[in-house]
């Protein structure tokens, strides 16, 4: 058994300190654009697009539809997230292991989508849209292997700053192009699909990995992948409150999911002003979360403190919850999104720091990181679900105190971490 895992571990070694003296602008500007355009599809779908379609096929039950849609979505994402990550492990080729992966995603999510766009058939635009959630988080999962594939550890923080400012954009940037589209939403996805698609081919061409051919290929058993994704048995109290709060940090994000019923439904807009309302506020929240992102690293290290200026931007983000509940306008929401914005691009740069910092074993970092992401996933996963409770009970004037409770919830478990400053 020894022999056979031997492999493994060499199987995709990472370059050390003295392999880079330089930064490798290759891997790095591939992450940037893949940063962008491996999301970029999906978020412009998920967020915009696929409320906008579910209300025009069904609009009596388009809450509770989006949620279930929601909630298998988020199982399908875990599950091909693991199982894609694995494959493109084991994968070989002159192209190395994750460029076939990107590129096969590329042009089979692009079948899947298209499907979507231009049928009116419920079956089909769940069924399509699930195969693109399962493909997207595949090619997610194998694109995300470059940095520790080919960044050594003096220069991960740039890389993952490049990394997190093309997430960035593609969180808020798909949106604005999207809601553009809510009345015309094939012609959304073909755009939202360009996009992604171009950038995700620039990533590959920039990047240009390496052949692996000349790699052994390692065992594979579904019972040791399980393992990999345990949680450590003595993590301790600082690693299970950074796994609450990256838990507590995504439940509100069924805020964004409603946006757009919000203001159809709650602030009174037409569909199409209130798609022009979407576009202005992620414009506005893309620039906020990205210039704090940007800056939120460099400052903290300066003063060598992570915790207080985290726990603070969570709780500033949930802090402006109030602004559309006691104001119910489109304009006041425009201001809670763009306030809040700048909290999470502080969270954006600060989160890994935090998360690295409080892992149990070196030895087992990727392991247990991979735990912690995961209660994010599970925190996206209730995310509708709260929602959709939130709003069956109080109406969507709920959801706001709902966001400002949980985010200070994150916040305080933060502040109480001990091993980080």
């Amino acid at each position: 058994m020894k022999d056979s895992v031997q492999p493994a571990a060499a199987a995709h070694p990472s370059p050390k300190d003295e392999d880079q003296p330089k930064f490798p602008w290759k891997a790095g500007l591939g992450l940037l654009f893949g940063g962008a355009g491996w999301y970029w599809a999906g978020q412009a779908v998920n967020a915009v697009l696929l409320p906008a379609k579910i209300a025009q096929i069904d609009p009596e039950g388009k809450v509770a539809l989006v949620a279930i849609i929601s909630t298998v979505t988020m199982i399908i994402s875990i599950v091909a997230g693991i199982v894609g990550g694995a494959l493109s492990d084991m994968t070989r080729s002159r192209f190395g292991s994750r460029t076939p992966w990107i590129v096969g995603g590329v042009v089979f999510g692009t079948i899947a989508l298209l499907t979507f766009a231009f049928t009116s058939s419920v079956p089909v635009v769940l069924g399509s849209w699930w195969v693109y959630a399962a493909i997207y988080n595949a090619m997610l999962a194998a694109g995300c292997a470059w940095q520790p594939d080919q960044v050594a550890p003096r220069w991960r923080g740039t890389a993952s700053s490049m990394y997190g400012v093309g997430h960035q954009a593609a969180l808020q940037g798909a949106q604005v192009v999207a809601a553009l589209f809510v009345t015309n939403i094939p012609k959304g996805v073909i755009i939202s699909l360009a996009i992604g698609g171009v950038l995700s081919l620039l990533s590959v061409a920039v990047c240009r990995e390496p052949s692996n051919t000349h790699v052994p290929r390692s065992s594979f058993t579904v019972v040791e992948a399980l393992r990999n994704f345990l949680p450590p048995a003595d993590g301790g109290r600082d690693y299970w409150l950074a796994a609450l709060a990256r838990f507590l940090w995504m439940v509100p994000g069924g805020i964004g999911t409603y946006r757009l019923y919000t203001l159809t439904d709650y602030m009174h807009q037409d569909e199409a002003t209130a798609g022009q309302w979407m576009s202005f506020m992620a414009l506005l929240g893309m620039i906020a979360a990205m210039g704090c992102g940007i800056i939120a690293g460099p400052i903290s290290d300066k003063f060598r403190s992570v915790k207080i200026p985290l726990a603070v931007a969570i709780f500033f983000v949930g802090l402006p919850c109030w602004l559309p509940f006691f104001v119910p306008t489109p304009v006041m929401y425009t201001i809670y999104v763009a306030v809040s914005s700048l909290g999470s691009g502080v969270f954006s740069s600060l989160d890994q720091a935090i998360m690295t910092t409080v892992l149990p074993h070196p030895e087992n970092a990727a392991k247990d990181l991979a735990f912690l992401n995961s209660c994010g996933v599970v925190g996206n996963l209730a995310a509708p679900l709260l929602a959709a409770w939130v709003i069956k009970m109080f109406g969507y004037a709920g959801l706001f105190p709902m966001g400002f409770i949980v985010l200070t919830s994150a916040a305080i478990c933060i502040f109480f971490i001990r091993k980080v400053h």
